[in-house]
């Protein structure tokens, strides 16, 4: 499932931001430790929401974007592959990729608060716990804003006077798919420590 049959009408296609983001932020938003309400991660998906031509349009956006992150949470909950078939680092499809990266980013930045909260009480629940999930996590934000911006990325590792990144991307680039597992799985293994959540869904381990 993918957000393309709201975007083939070019009245909702105005309202939202690109589709490949909004497909990246809606994961983001379904993937944090905590499941945030519609309300908070909606405006994250429509850039005009005051523009909308009647409730009718405004029923069918947010009913779409609704059951696509209904979609993204069934995927994890059943360890089903979240990542896109566009989302390749190849020729073709690496603006996608990057487009797709930087709402994954948007929703983790924007779901901050959370993510340090259910940190926080792991830390103090399983404190042995916090390094080798630290690492991990620093390692997948790390390899997202990598593919979200090579060009920065690139950049970035040349005042590192690391110099051999652009030839290393496509081999990094095989690893996508297990990174997006592992920060889902991390976020799992976060959303055990806040109350409540056998409520809202249970994400398990990859």
């Amino acid at each position: 499932m993918n957000l393309l049959s709201l975007y083939e009408n070019p009245d909702n296609a105005s309202l939202l931001y690109p589709r490949f983001y909004v497909e990246g932020v809606v994961l983001g938003a379904a993937a944090a430790p905590e499941i945030p309400m519609p309300d908070k991660w909606l405006p994250w998906a429509i850039e005009h929401h005051g523009k909308m031509n009647d409730r009718q349009q405004a029923d069918e956006i947010t009913q779409k974007l609704f059951d696509f992150f209904t979609h993204c949470l069934k995927n994890m909950r059943n360890l089903q592959p979240c990542l896109p078939a566009y989302a390749s680092y190849d020729s073709e499809h690496r603006d996608a990729l990057a487009w797709w990266l930087k709402g994954l980013l948007a929703a983790h930045h924007a779901m901050q608060g959370v993510w340090q909260s259910a940190w926080d009480l792991m830390a103090t629940q399983a404190p042995k716990k916090a390094p080798k999930l630290a690492k991990k996590l620093k390692h997948c934000l790390s390899v997202f804003s990598t593919f979200a911006d090579v060009e920065l990325a690139i950049e970035q590792a040349q005042v590192r006077s690391e110099f051999g990144l652009a030839d290393k991307l496509p081999l990094i680039a095989k690893s996508i798919p297990e990174t997006l597992a592992t920060y889902i799985a991390i976020s799992g293994e976060l959303a055990a420590f806040l109350p409540n959540q056998f409520e809202t869904f249970e994400k398990k381990p990859v």
